[in-house]
């Protein structure tokens, strides 16, 4: 009978850290089905993406751009995710971005779903200045555990840190929780701003 209790114990104790281990990693495969991974994608992407020429508001949610988003769709990553214990889920997406080189852009945000998986809260934290592969990489994801994390990301913004982190939000974009658009304090219009992937030789050149 000890011994079996023993046995028990030895078992727990082996496989304790291992479970730790998945539920503290930002691996998305830790936390969702490769089916469930695709779906989160799809639920952010008239979000996360460029709206077709011309679409505007709720109208991008129009059955008739259901092919280009699911093209679309195919462009992102899913680089990392988490769930909270209060069920906020975290993620981080990133695309190729048009460059002479290969570059990336990548956005950090988190969300809120209901019993029947619809989304009832979605947030972009950030958006990352276009840059090289391995630089967005490493930068992306210690911003996304700084954020998972709850601590400030203003030291990170452009203002402070220059062309290295986060380009959006800054002292004029910022992202508007109720219509879930980045929005600005002096600028008229922000879409081609936010969404066009700009780096400093991109600004220099213009």
């Amino acid at each position: 009978m000890i011994r079996g209790v023993l046995i028990i114990l030895f078992v727990v104790l082996i496989f304790m850290p291992g479970c730790n281990e998945r539920k503290n990693s930002y691996l998305p495969i830790d936390h969702l089905t490769t089916a469930k991974q695709e779906r989160i994608k799809e639920e952010i992407i008239r979000y996360v993406a460029k709206a077709p020429r011309r679409v505007i508001s709720d109208i991008k949610f129009d059955t008739t751009y259901d092919e280009h988003y699911a093209t679309v769709v195919k462009q992102y990553d899913l680089m990392a995710y988490f769930i909270s214990k209060n069920n906020e889920h975290f993620f981080l997406v990133a695309r190729i971005a048009p460059s002479m080189e290969e570059k990336l852009v990548a956005t950090g945000g988190r969300m809120k779903f209901d019993d029947d998986f619809n989304l009832t809260e979605y947030e972009e934290v950030f958006r990352t200045w276009k840059m090289k592969r391995q630089d967005l990489e490493e930068r992306a994801t210690y911003l996304f555990d700084l954020m998972v994390k709850g601590e400030d990301l203003t030291p990170y913004y452009t203002a402070t840190a220059g062309f290295n982190y986060i380009e959006f939000p800054d002292d004029h974009v910022f992202f508007d929780k109720q219509t879930r658009t980045w929005k600005s304090d002096q600028y008229t219009s922000v879409e081609e701003m936010v969404y066009e992937s700009r780096d400093l030789d991109s600004l220099i050149k213009k």
